[in-house]
């Protein structure tokens, strides 16, 4: 087949939509796939005037460029084959309040949160807690606070000035784990151990010093198809299409949904390809799967 995969971007995830095109581009050509690579850089314009030379497109564009759903709308309104899903699903996933208020609406359990504008609405809302931008990704713009000193740390500062809608949530301390679902069906449970004394940042995250290890042993097996079964509904609802991910963190035996990653990282430190690994498939044999269901 004759594949576009669209990457880069002008996003703060350009760097890692690179990273992981080029890891696809080697899969797809591996797999005797005829494939270019369109920086999404150019715009749509550019991409609608080549978009009908290929066979299937392959968004590898992370950030809110490429998960958020205007991508996905174009794509369908211009009627041809792509790895993805319903656009309404993707922006209902990737911005994280619609995404609060998805899990609240089909009841699957998530830390209690709220809106905010000043370091005054984070102690009413107690601490320790968490503040996240709703439109960011890669745990790039989000802090952990512990104390009332911590309401000074300069990240906080920079969030709250953004023209963003930004939300603290309940700090869970647990066992973080992400499920990576392809074609409706859960991949093993990955569980995820930072750096002793650290979290899952951005730095962490591709740094390869993170634990990742598949089955999530710390869980019991009654935890483990918990987790998979509200990672399979979280797709299937917002109709994902042909892949997703879902971060989660298990806290007195509760199993918690942080959010759904509408275009997981395809880097050979990323977790999907970690999962898919799991249950049997390597990364050539994972991306023609991908493929095959288009």
């Amino acid at each position: 087949m004759k594949i576009l995969i669209v990457t880069g971007g002008n996003s703060s995830e350009r760097k890692i939509s690179l990273i992981s095109a080029k890891n696809v581009k080697k899969a797809l050509e591996k797999n005797k796939h005829t494939v270019k690579v369109f920086d999404f850089r150019k715009g749509f314009d550019p991409l609608e005037k080549v978009i009908k030379e290929f066979d299937v497109i392959f968004p590898v564009l992370h950030g809110e460029e490429g998960e958020g759903g205007d991508l996905q709308k174009f794509l369908n309104s211009k009627k041809v084959k792509f790895i993805g899903g319903d656009f309404k699903g993707f922006k209902q996933g990737f911005y994280k309040i619609p995404f609060k208020k998805f899990c609240d609406k089909n009841r699957i359990l998530t830390a209690d949160w709220k809106l905010i504008k000043k370091p005054q609405d984070i102690l009413i809302f107690g601490l320790p807690c968490v503040v996240k931008n709703s439109k960011g990704g890669s745990s790039k713009e989000v802090v952990i606070l512990t104390d009332e000193k911590s309401l000074t740390n300069k990240n906080l500062i920079r969030l709250l000035n953004l023209d963003n809608q930004i939300y603290v949530e309940k700090y869970l301390n647990g066992i973080e784990i992400t499920v990576g679902v392809i074609d409706k069906k859960a991949l093993p449970v990955i569980e995820i151990t930072p750096p002793k004394g650290k979290w899952f940042d951005y730095k962490n995250k591709y740094s390869g010093e993170t634990k990742e290890i598949p089955h999530a042993p710390s869980l019991t097996e009654k935890e483990r198809k918990e987790a998979k079964k509200i990672a399979e509904k979280i797709h299937k609802v917002l109709n994902l299409g042909h892949y997703s991910r879902t971060d989660f963190i298990v806290c007195k035996g509760k199993i918690y949904a942080l959010e759904v990653n509408t275009i997981p990282g395809l880097t050979p430190n990323s977790l999907m390809p970690k999962a898919a690994k799991a249950a049997g498939l390597d990364f050539n044999q994972f991306i023609e799967k991908i493929v095959s269901l288009t």
